[in-house]
């Protein structure tokens, strides 16, 4: 009796939410980057060149990207913050792309790395926040 009142409650909210989401104000579109690229190879073992292509979904009113370089430690990534270049800042206005170019020089051999992407871009009120990670180099 216990799991049949269980599956009929489950059932309603589950009708009920669907119903609000249908009705729900979508005359809101959040200003989102639209894509991110990645080309990023390891030259030798203790540098790699990486460039990073973003785009909005159209021109942004203001925009910041902050690209962080990590690394693999005991299967946890994490900010490689002993590399002076584990961190760049990127603030820009009316552009709906932005490019990142760099060549990292103070990596460690046989260590695996990877790039992490954190864009905030805005148009008028609307502000959207995503974070994108490359494959680990």
């Amino acid at each position: 009796m216990k799991n049949k009142v269980l599956v009929i409650a489950l059932a309603l909210v589950l009708v009920f939410s669907c119903t609000a989401a249908a009705f729900a104000d979508s005359g809101i579109q959040p200003y989102e980057t639209g894509s991110v690229t990645f080309n990023i190879s390891r030259t030798s073992g203790t540098t790699a060149n990486a460039s990073v292509i973003i785009e909005f979904t159209g021109t942004a009113d203001e925009y910041s990207v902050v690209v962080y370089l990590q690394k693999l430690v005991n299967n946890t990534w994490k900010n490689d913050s002993t590399n002076p270049e584990y961190v760049f800042y990127n603030n820009g206005t009316n552009d709906d792309s932005f490019l990142f170019s760099h060549q990292y020089t103070h990596l460690t051999y046989g260590t695996s790395y990877r790039l992490m992407i954190v864009s905030r871009d805005k148009r008028g009120s609307n502000e959207y926040r995503s974070t994108f990670y490359s494959n680990l180099f």
